[in-house]
């Protein structure tokens, strides 16, 4: 059979383009892989309520940002597959939760790419503890497997599903046979000998785990580890999550000597917030279960050609555009002439729709060249006749806002009547963008 290398996609016959995913030249020739089977006890079907609530129990990793990410720990027989670019800190990452959790239960941190002695002068760097952390250097998963049932560990960590194999499964490392037949019958040690197990998955130019889009499934948890390569910041994000919430982020700092985790993130995306200039708007968005304040920027200017430009950066082109259409229409602005750009500050990507009306408030502040009041806070969803909508887990928002010590936020007028009114900042509501403009640009 010939597999595509991007998602797995089947062909009795070479293709030059893929028909499912549309990449070109992916197709490799590979024999059908075996089924990997290990032998375990038969289970037998038993009623909902019967089952045992220390099968969930929650293992602390050490590290509260991580924990919080995973829903509160790790789980007995849990799989976590971390993805992300080369060089941006996967490694290093694990070796510090595999520095926590070897504290706890007998870790094994297996390296398929790196020796021995490469992994000690990494750890050497680090402040951790690794006096009672076990390494191994071994790719072959049938040798993996027989340390692991040996010497009952309880955690591993793989690093990284491309680079290890499984003798079963016909194929070279890093492709789809084995990469499938390698998560597979890691997923099956982690089920059956209750193990939890990291592995490492690499990221493709076109920003998807190396290897096919089934890997996903396979595992319980999906984690990527984002960042550009130059800043020190990194985000870690929730993408799938059997045992907690998707979406939720963590921020971590790289640093010489360690991998700090980032608790007040606001410092990092509110870096002006004393300040105030026109284009600037802060808003509350959603991300995961976790409200975080951003601040949004935005430059509209004078086109120097003929045709204006649309850029965003950290938000959704599409709506973007949209919401630059409602300015047109229902607020009578004319950016037939101008271009108009939208950043998220701080490099974050959002997709809350609670923030149209910050991005539609520094727009217009760049426009007119007026700044917004100090310490606002704009939430809010907006609708094709320029409605303010209604967003949810306002109250959380709010709390967040209070705690950041803001001194007034406008919020859409349907969700006044689920405000709390235990807030020490002022609460202003509206219905319609138009009325805001008039308010906020007197």
């Amino acid at each position: 059979m010939f597999n595509c290398s991007d998602c797995g996609y089947k062909s009795i016959k070479w293709l030059g383009k893929c028909p499912l995913c549309s990449g070109w030249q992916t197709f490799t020739e590979e024999m059908q892989e075996k089924s990997s089977v290990i032998v375990k006890e038969k289970a037998y079907p038993k009623l909902l309520k019967d089952v045992s609530q220390e099968e969930l129990k929650r293992i602390s990793v050490g590290i509260g940002e991580f924990d919080r990410v995973l829903g509160g720990g790790l789980v007995k027989g849990e799989v976590v597959l971390v993805g992300g670019e080369p060089g941006v800190g996967k490694s290093t990452l694990l070796l510090e939760v595999a520095s926590r959790l070897s504290k706890k239960d007998k870790t094994l941190y297996v390296s398929a790419e790196e020796s021995c002695e490469q992994i000690f002068l990494r750890a050497k760097r680090l402040r951790s503890d690794f006096s009672s952390l076990y390494i191994l250097a071994e790719d072959n998963l049938k040798h993996i497997y027989d340390y692991i049932n040996t010497e009952k560990f309880k955690f591993v960590i793989i690093d990284s599903i491309q680079a290890v194999y499984y003798p079963e499964c016909e194929g070279y490392k890093g492709s789809v046979s084995q990469i499938k037949g390698s998560a597979d019958y890691l997923t099956q040690i982690a089920k059956s000998l209750g193990v939890v197990i990291f592995m490492i998955g690499h990221v493709t130019k076109e920003g998807i785990i190396s290897g096919p889009k089934l890997l996903e499934h396979i595992v319980d948890c999906v984690l990527y580890f984002e960042g550009e390569n130059l800043s020190n910041y990194r985000i870690l994000r929730s993408m799938k999550n059997r045992f907690g919430p998707t979406g939720d982020i963590a921020v971590f700092e790289m640093k010489s000597d360690a991998l700090a985790e980032v608790k007040k993130i606001n410092d990092l995306f509110l870096p002006h917030k004393e300040q105030s200039f026109s284009g600037s708007c802060v808003i509350c968005a959603i991300e995961g279960l976790r409200p975080i304040l951003i601040e949004l920027q935005s430059l509209v200017s004078r086109a120097g050609f003929g045709i204006p430009r649309r850029r965003s950066l950290g938000f959704d082109f599409n709506r973007f555009s949209l919401l630059v259409a409602i300015i047109e229409k229902r607020l009578r602005f004319s950016f037939a002439s101008e271009d108009v750009f939208l950043n998220v500050a701080g490099g974050l990507k959002i997709k809350d729709t609670a923030a149209d009306l910050g991005a539609v408030m520094a727009i217009i502040s760049s426009f007119k060249e007026k700044s917004l009041p100090k310490a606002t806070v704009f939430i809010g969803e907006i609708g094709l006749a320029g409605e303010l909508r209604r967003v949810n887990n306002i109250n959380l928002r709010l709390k967040e806002v209070d705690r950041a010590n803001f001194k007034q936020c406008i919020i859409p007028s349907v969700n006044l009547k689920e405000v709390d009114k235990r807030f020490s900042f002022n609460v202003l509501e509206f219905s319609s963008l138009k009325e805001i403009v008039g308010e906020m640009f007197k």
